[in-house]
């Protein structure tokens, strides 16, 4: 029969949001040149994200103060945003700093729109949309395997998803999903057991699974053997990880632009590269071409299905949303609950 409870959670979780109080990858770095302006939606808030000549970054609100004509139509000055109808400039912590022409009569206005903090990592630009003092408490995701010395090759990659981020999260804590979504020779890669655990851990679900590698797949002629056969995925809420045999790990960083639609980076990092068909691993002139390699024959159509489920996941909640629904998967329940509960410490703080 189906469960009502799980329905009623599945519901509640589609019709919350992500807690704007955390750090969201919003671009590419190198997309941003000194001197550009874009634009950032979201489902927080429309930016303005611009690099001023001396290379630094700032967002803020996508309005100017005179008429709200948007700023990301406008032009950068030096280290200041200029809107293109007037010439009004604001620097990179928001304040009007010039009105190019006659005053009226009028005091320099004291205009002032909201700016955000704003970070680099991993190659990624980082936008903080909640109270600017959390930032400092919530600190950046940190990936280790891609830092220091010894750091994993990894790949980006990203996706503009029709889905609401709780299709994203199914999938990635459901792994139930991979023998008969990934089928292809190319988007084989694990054969999956038992699930050896499911534990809930403050902001934190995480939910392990006995693996092997799938021999009749791709995956085998692209990543040596794995150190171990377990597999880890966690919701280390907003973010979601899965860590592999000990030599593979997948980021995914959803950015929600509205009810349903996210933007999905990920990051892919193995410590295990093969030179592609050959038992030998890559060196390290050779690890550019094989993760390039490695992306257009598996990354990127592994996850083109994924993104295939998480639209229709989308379309059949929209389809069916009070119709009661089965769910078996431990780890389901708890991610729900995950995600409701900060939704609603969201909006009980004062400055929500």
């Amino acid at each position: 029969m189906p469960d009502r409870e799980i329905s009623t959670l599945r519901r509640e979780a589609w019709t919350a949001g992500l807690d704007p109080a955390y750090w969201y990858p919003v671009e590419y770095d190198r997309n941003i040149v000194p001197g550009q302006v874009i634009e950032v939606k979201s489902q927080h808030a429309t930016l303005a994200l611009f690099r001023g000549r001396d290379g630094r970054l700032a967002a803020v609100e996508d309005r100017c103060a005179h008429r709200h004509v948007k700023l990301s139509v406008g032009r950068v000055e030096g280290c200041r945003i200029t809107c293109r109808y007037h010439g009004w400039s604001y620097d990179v912590d928001g304040r009007l700093v010039t009105v190019p022409h006659e005053l009226f009569g009028h005091g320099f206005p004291a205009a002032r729109l909201r700016s955000y903090p704003v970070r680099v990592r991993y190659g990624l630009i980082w936008v903080f949309f909640g109270d600017a003092h959390l930032s400092e408490e919530r600190p950046l995701p940190r990936i280790p395997e891609i830092e220091g010395a010894a750091a994993w090759p990894h790949v980006l990659i990203d996706f503009m998803v029709r889905a609401h981020p709780a299709a994203i999260v199914n999938n990635v804590m459901d792994s139930t999903h991979v023998p008969s979504l990934h089928r292809q020779f190319r988007t084989r890669t694990l054969i999956y057991g038992k699930v050896t655990n499911c534990d809930v851990k403050g902001d934190t679900v995480t939910v392990g699974h006995d693996i092997r590698l799938d021999r009749r797949g791709l995956l085998q002629f692209l990543l040596s053997s794995l150190r171990t056969g377990h597999q880890d995925a966690c919701y280390e809420y907003p973010y979601l990880w899965v860590a592999v045999g000990d030599v593979y790990k997948l980021w995914n960083f959803m950015l929600p632009i509205d009810e349903r639609t996210t933007r999905l980076f990920m990051i892919s990092c193995a410590d295990r590269v093969k030179i592609p068909f050959t038992p030998f691993r890559a060196p390290t002139a050779l690890l550019r071409p094989a993760l390039g390699l490695a992306r257009r024959l598996l990354v990127k159509p592994l996850f083109e299905e994924d993104v295939w489920s998480f639209e229709a996941e989308q379309k059949g909640f929209e389809n069916s949303e009070r119709t009661p629904s089965l769910d078996l998967h431990p780890a389901i329940r708890p991610c729900y609950e995950l995600t409701i509960r900060k939704w609603q410490e969201h909006l009980a703080r004062p400055s929500a």
